[in-house]
C-alpha cells in the first residue's frame, strides 16, 4: 500500500466478518497502545479474537504485538459487524473492554455486547466477563458493518452504537446511544436510532466509529467511517458529526464526507477507526482495514491526518447537515421571538394533500432536535407573511385550487406562545402568491396574488392589528406576484423590480400606500429577467440602499436562464436610479439572501437555470457592502431550488431548508451555515437592562468586549426567494464607559417598524455576539 498501510502481523484468518479497534493507554505509562479485534469466520461457529499492539506510533507501526486472545462464548455463526471500545467504567484505574457484534440469523438481525473488566497491560481480562446483553430494537435485517465507541456525556458513560443497514437500494448508516452504561453492562436509557445524513454507498464492506473533541468546546464529535464497494474498486470515507449530546444527535450538524487517499483495496471484509491524540492541534485518524484478496486475508493499520472543515472555516465558514429534518417541505419559514423556527407548507405543492385537507405546519425549537406539529386549518401553500408588533405572524392567502391556481381570501395569525393558528377575518380578494409588508404603524399591507377567479388581485388591502380588520387601499398598478417590497424611511414602499414570474409591465417604483401614487425608479438593467431574484435593504438600514440580486427569465417553452449580476440603488438620492453592482461568481435564481450580524450579506442556494439541480452553484457567497466584494463560502451540500428558504438564527448561524423542483418532490434536510465569524475567536457577551424599549429612547448594555457597533436586527420571514421585512438598523453608541454602553434607539418607526428585534453587539474584531430579543414599541399614551 505504498508504505501507507502497515500490516498487522500473524493475521491468520482467511475469511473475516468485520473487525474492531481501540487506542488506549493500557499500561498507564502515557504510551498509547492499539487493541485490534478480528472476527474469524470458519465453517461453523464464528470466533472473536483480539490482540494488543504496544506503543502505536504516528506512522502506524507498533513496537511489539502480543498474542491473539479469544473472547469467550462468542455469539453467532454469521456476523455482519463487530467492534470494541475501552474505558475505565468502574473508576478503579484499569480499563474495561466492551465487545460488540451483530448476529445474522434468518430474519431480523440482532446486536449484542458484553464487558471484559479490568484489562491487564497484555490485554487479558482479570475482572471477569459480563453476560452478553441484547441491544433493543436492532436496526436492519441485513447489515454491512457496525461499530461502537465510548464517551462521557452529562457526567455518565455513554456507549455509542452504529450499524449499516442494507435494504434493497441505498444503504443507510444509523446510530444510537446507550446512556448511563455501567461496568455490569446495564444501561439507564437508550436513545432512538438516528440516520447519519447522506450515507455513502449502496454496498458497504465495513464501517467504524470513534469520538474526539475536535473543536475544544467540551463536547465530543462523532467520526463515522465506511467502505464503499463500487465496481471499480473500494474507497474509504468518513464524516464528522459535531456536538454529540445527550439527545442522541450531533446537534451542530455533519460535515461533508472525506475520502481516505490511496485506499488501494478492491475487496474488504471489515473496518474500524480510532483516534491518536496529538501533542497540539487535531488528533490523527487511525484506520484498521481487512483486505480480502484471493489466497487469504490481511489486516492493516494506517494513521492519517483528519480532514475537517476547521481548516478553512475562518475564511469560508462551514456548512453542516443536521441529522433530523423539517418533516415537511418548508415553503414558508419565520424566526419567532421565542427563538423557535416556524415552517409551514399547507398542501406543499401536492394537490392530493389539498383534496385530503392534509395541511402541514412544523415548529422547531431551535437548535434542539425534534419538531412540533400544530394543526393547520387551511391550505396556506403560497400565502404571504409578515410579523405584527406583538410577535404574531400574519399569513394571508393560500391555495384554493390547483391547475389553474385560485387564491384564498383567508387570513391567520400564528401565536408563538400557544403554537396555534388563529383565524382572522377574510380579505375581500383571494390571493395566491401575494406579498405582505409591515408598515410603520404596525399595520400590514397585502397586495397582488391570484384571486379566487384566477386573475391578479390588484387592489391592496390593509390589516389593522388593533382592530383585526381589513380595509382597501388605492390601486398602484399591477404589482406582480411575490413582489419584493421594502418599507422606506419616508413610510413609502419600494418595489425593487424583483418578483416571481413576470413584472406585469411594472418597473421598480416607490409606492405611497395612502394615495396609490407610484414614482418610477430608473436604471434597472434587463428588468424582464428578475424572476426569483432576491432583494435586500443593505446594512445599515439608515443608508437606504437596496440591492437586487440575480434572478432569471420567464420562458414558457423551457427553463429560464439565471443572471449573476447585482444592481444597487441609493434611495436617498434626489433622483434614485439603479447602477450595476459587483456580479456574483455564479448565476442564481431561486436564490435566498440573509443579512448577517457583521453587516455582510449571504446568498445561498439557487441555480443557473430554473429548477435545474445540474446547474446549482457549488458555494454560497458573502457580499461586503463596504468593500463592494463577494467572497465564496465553503461548498454547500444540498441543492436549494424552488420553495427553499434561508433565515438567520439568534446565534448567528443561517438555517437553509427546502427545495421542490418537481411536484411531490420534497427536500427535508436542514443544512446550517456557520459564517466565518464563528471561527475567529471568543464571541462578545452582553446584558441588556430591559427587554422592551420605546422609540427615541436609550438602551443600556453591559459588556467587557471592545465594541465596534451595535445592531438591531429584524427577524427573518421568507418564502419564494423573498423576505420583505428583514433589516439591520445601526444603534449609535451614545456613551461607552467602564463596560456600560448606552445606545440610541431609532425615533422613526418607518426605519424600524414596531415589533420584536434581535440586539447584537459586534466587537472590534468583527465577531458578533449571540442576539438578544428586544421589543420596540411606541410610547404609551400618558394617563389623563
Amino acid at each position: 500500500m505504498a508504505g501507507q498501510f502497515v500490516p498487522i502481523p500473524d493475521w491468520y484468518s482467511p475469511d473475516n466478518q468485520d473487525c474492531g479497534m481501540a487506542v488506549v493507554d493500557l499500561g498507564g505509562d502515557g504510551t498509547l497502545d492499539v487493541v485490534v479485534l478480528m472476527v474469524d469466520n470458519p465453517p461453523g461457529q464464528n470466533t472473536g479474537n483480539y490482540r494488543v499492539g504496544h506503543a502505536l506510533a504516528a506512522d502506524g507501526t507498533v513496537r511489539e504485538w502480543g498474542p491473539w486472545l479469544q473472547v469467550p462464548d462468542w455469539w453467532g455463526w454469521e456476523n455482519q459487524g463487530a467492534g470494541i471500545a475501552l474505558a475505565d467504567l468502574n473508576g478503579n484505574g484499569r480499563p474495561d473492554m466492551v465487545v460488540f457484534l451483530v448476529d445474522n440469523p434468518e430474519g431480523q438481525n440482532q446486536g449484542y455486547y458484553r464487558i471484559g473488566r479490568d484489562l491487564a497491560p497484555d490485554g487479558t481480562v482479570t475482572g471477569g466477563w459480563t453476560d452478553w446483553q441484547q441491544i433493543p430494537d436492532w436496526y436492519g435485517w441485513e447489515n454491512q458493518g457496525a461499530d461502537i465507541c465510548l464517551t462521557r456525556l452529562d457526567g455518565q458513560w455513554v456507549l455509542a452504537v452504529m450499524t449499516v443497514d442494507n435494504p434493497d437500494g441505498q444503504n443507510s448508516g444509523q446510530f444510537r446511544l446507550a446512556k448511563g452504561l455501567g461496568a455490569d453492562g446495564s444501561v439507564a436509557e437508550w436513545t432512538p436510532w438516528v440516520a447519519i445524513p447522506d450515507w455513502w454507498g449502496w454496498e458497504n464492506q465495513g464501517a467504524g466509529m470513534t469520538v474526539a473533541d475536535l473543536d475544544g468546546d467540551g463536547r465530543p464529535e462523532l467520526i463515522v467511517f465506511t467502505i464503499d464497494h463500487p465496481q471499480n474498486g473500494n474507497g474509504g470515507l468518513y464524516t464528522i458529526g459535531w456536538g454529540l449530546d445527550g439527545s442522541g444527535h450531533c446537534v451542530d450538524g455533519w460535515s461533508r464526507w472525506s475520502h481516505v487517499p490511496d485506499w488501494g483495496f478492491r475487496e474488504n471484509e471489515g473496518a474500524a477507526i480510532g483516534v491518536l491524540p496529538a501533542a497540539s492541534g487535531l488528533p490523527q485518524l487511525v484506520v484498521c482495514a481487512i483486505d480480502h484478496p484471493q489466497g487469504g486475508n490481511a489486516g492493516y493499520l494506517r494513521v492519517l491526518d483528519l480532514d475537517t472543515d476547521l481548516a478553512t472555516a475562518a475564511t469560508q465558514g462551514a456548512w453542516r447537515i443536521l441529522d433530523f429534518g423539517t418533516e415537511i417541505n418548508p415553503v414558508h419559514a419565520a424566526l419567532l421571538h421565542t427563538g423557535d423556527v416556524l415552517f409551514f407548507a399547507g398542501s406543499g405543492n401536492d394537490p392530493d394533500r389539498l383534496n385530503a385537507h392534509d395541511f402541514r405546519t412544523r415548529v422547531w425549537h431551535y437548535p434542539n432536535p425534534g419538531l412540533d406539529a400544530p394543526a393547520t386549518p387551511i391550505d396556506m401553500f403560497c400565502s404571504g407573511q409578515a410579523f405584527l408588533p406583538d410577535g404574531r405572524l400574519l399569513a394571508a392567502g393560500g391555495t384554493g385550487q390547483y391547475d389553474p391556481f385560485f387564491g384564498l381570501r383567508d387570513a391567520l395569525l400564528f401565536d408563538p406562545a400557544s403554537l396555534t393558528w388563529e383565524p382572522q377575518p377574510d380579505m375581500t380578494f383571494g390571493r395566491w402568491y401575494p406579498t405582505l409588508a409591515a408598515l410603520k404603524t404596525g399595520a400590514v399591507v397585502a397586495i397582488s396574488g391570484l384571486g379566487a377567479d384566477g386573475f391578479l388581485s390588484e387592489t391592496p388591502e390593509l390589516f389593522d392589528p388593533a382592530t383585526l380588520t381589513w380595509s382597501q387601499l388605492p390601486v398602484p398598478g399591477p404589482i406582480p406576484t411575490y413582489a419584493h417590497l421594502i418599507l422606506l424611511a419616508d413610510d413609502r414602499v419600494f418595489y425593487t423590480g424583483g418578483q416571481f414570474g413576470t413584472d406585469n409591465g411594472m418597473r421598480p417604483s416607490i409606492w405611497d400606500t395612502a394615495t396609490g401614487k407610484v414614482t418610477e425608479v430608473a436604471g434597472l438593467y434587463n428588468p424582464e429577467s428578475r424572476s426569483q431574484s432576491t432583494s435586500v435593504l443593505l446594512p445599515p438600514a439608515q443608508a437606504q440602499r437596496v440591492m437586487l440580486i440575480g434572478g432569471g427569465t420567464v420562458d414558457p417553452h423551457g427553463p429560464g436562464m439565471a443572471s449573476a449580476d447585482t444592481q444597487i440603488v441609493d434611495l436617498t438620492a434626489a433622483a434614485p436610479a439603479y447602477r450595476m453592482g459587483p456580479p456574483m461568481a455564479y448565476p442564481r435564481m431561486h436564490v435566498c439572501a440573509v443579512l448577517l450580524p457583521d453587516r455582510t450579506v449571504l446568498v445561498a442556494g439557487g441555480s443557473g437555470m430554473e429548477e435545474m439541480a445540474d446547474s446549482v452553484p457549488p458555494t454560497g457567497e458573502i457580499y461586503d457592502p463596504v468593500a463592494g466584494t463577494w467572497t465564496p463560502t465553503a461548498p454547500e451540500r444540498v441543492a436549494r431550488l424552488y420553495h427553499s428558504v434561508a433565515l438567520l438564527a439568534p446565534d448567528g448561524k443561517v438555517v437553509t431548508a427546502g427545495s421542490n423542483p418537481l411536484r411531490k418532490t420534497e427536500e427535508l434536510r436542514i443544512e446550517i451555515f456557520w459564517p466565518p465569524y464563528l471561527f475567529k475567536g471568543a464571541r462578545p457577551e452582553f446584558e441588556m437592562v430591559s427587554g422592551t424599549v420605546e422609540y427615541g429612547a436609550t438602551l443600556s448594555l453591559t459588556t467587557t468586549a471592545a465594541v465596534r457597533e451595535v445592531n438591531l436586527m429584524h427577524p427573518t420571514s421568507c418564502t419564494h426567494s423573498c423576505d420583505n421585512n428583514q433589516r439591520l438598523i445601526d444603534l449609535p453608541i451614545a456613551s461607552n464607559t467602564s463596560g456600560t454602553l448606552t445606545v440610541s434607539m431609532p425615533d422613526n418607526p418607518a426605519l424600524a417598524p414596531p415589533g420584536w428585534y434581535l440586539v447584537v453587539v459586534v466587537d472590534t474584531d468583527g465577531i458578533p455576539s449571540t442576539g438578544r430579543w428586544l421589543r420596540l414599541s411606541p410610547a404609551s399614551p400618558s394617563p389623563v
